[in-house]
């Protein structure tokens, strides 16, 4: 099989692209969640309304921009780290099938800011 026979279809990309940013967000919602904090809260970091980020929280909102997520995470105390790396770096289990969390091997993961600054 050729590397392009190898390669995802756009649709396949795309989605596994909006997966990954759901995850992310998710991922950083649960931490500050189980630190108390609440829709309402955030809501109001980000000057939005509840509902519009309950509906992105839960992925209601069937695709989100990126700029849209680096502001999620900021509201959340999380910075938004873009790396790439060569298909052949990524592990096959990385690069196939989405996951259903990110892992070190992710192409975008999250750095926790208040970690950073004590």
């Amino acid at each position: 099989m050729s590397d392009v026979d190898q390669r995802l279809t756009e649709g396949a990309v795309r989605a596994q692209a909006r997966m990954r940013m759901f995850f992310l967000l998710r991922k950083a919602w649960k931490r500050r969640a189980a630190e108390g904090m609440t829709a309402k809260e955030l809501a109001a970091r980000l000057g939005r309304d509840k509902a519009q980020v309950s509906r992105v929280l839960n992925g209601s909102v069937p695709t989100i921009t990126l700029e849209t997520l680096a502001l999620f995470l900021d509201g959340l105390d999380h910075q938004l780290i873009i790396d790439c790396r060569a298909a052949e770096d990524v592990p096959l289990s990385n690069s196939a099938a989405p996951r259903t969390e990110p892992d070190a091997g992710s192409v975008a993961h999250l750095e926790d800011k208040r970690a950073r600054s004590a």
